[in-house]
């Protein structure tokens, strides 16, 4: 495992993207890799346990928004339904600068992700337990963030309007979607319009060498304009979802 995982990130991370990944942080995201596999024998962290399958599918699947992204020194994110900690996790080993916040309603995926961050010494990261129309209402996390990231949690139209109230203006939501982008963006249209969003076109994920990840994209949402607190309300019968 740690040749694959430490080939293909200097291969495309290094290489192709130029992100310049240290010897130590490679070696972190194999340490990843290995716990993500000896945890997910016990719980249903993933499908992809395979290293091919977790260097593309999970480490570099979230390092591509750093090539589609922005983010300043220093910037505040929280990603949303984070699972086993992607993208979060994976951003903060690429960009320690970043502070993160890794949210998801199931505790036993943010105890892995607790674990990931004790075993590779993270800082600047933490994890929150609750549901993400919850934790957007209270003081310290609403408008609090400059990126809100989220990763195979909801349909579009739905995740916009969780994820609206924690960012604030001038911030961003970068969503990660698969193939059915465009059926998604029909939903996600009038959802933006209605949170104040400037919703931007899908940005295709190419990662070099790759035979399994293809059908990928990036879905941004700037907002422009504060949020109205009727604009907040979730769509009828929404709630957030566990994530896989």
């Amino acid at each position: 495992m740690k040749e694959i995982i430490a080939e293909r990130l200097q291969e495309v991370a290094n290489g192709e993207w130029k992100l310049g990944l240290s010897d130590s942080q490679i070696g972190q995201f194999v340490t990843y890799a290995e716990l993500l596999v000896e945890w997910n024998q016990k719980f249903n962290l993933t499908r992809l346990t395979a290293p091919e399958q977790i260097a593309d599918g999970h480490f570099l699947d979230s390092l591509a928004m750093l090539q589609a992204v922005k983010m300043r020194q220093g910037g505040h994110v929280i990603d949303v339904g984070t699972g086993a900690g992607f993208p979060g996790i994976a951003l903060k080993i690429a960009r320690p600068d970043l502070m993160i916040t890794l949210l998801d309603s199931t505790k036993k995926k943010l105890s892995f992700c607790d674990e990931v961050i004790t075993r590779l010494g993270l800082d600047g990261i933490r994890t929150l337990h609750g549901r993400a129309e919850e934790v957007a209402r209270e003081p310290q996390h609403n408008g609090s963030y400059e990126f809100v990231t989220a990763r195979a949690v909801a349909p579009l139209d739905r995740l916009l309007g969780w994820c609206a109230p924690f960012v604030n203006v001038g911030g961003l939501i970068i969503a990660f979607k698969g193939s059915s982008v465009n059926e998604e963006m029909t939903g996600g249209i009038p959802a933006a319009k209605r949170l104040r969003l400037n919703l931007g076109k899908p940005i295709p994920i190419v990662i070099p060498g790759s035979e399994t990840q293809s059908g990928r994209f990036i879905v941004t949402a700037r907002r422009d304009t504060p949020l109205s607190p009727l604009s907040s309300r979730l769509p009828p019968g929404g709630r957030e979802p566990g994530r896989r």
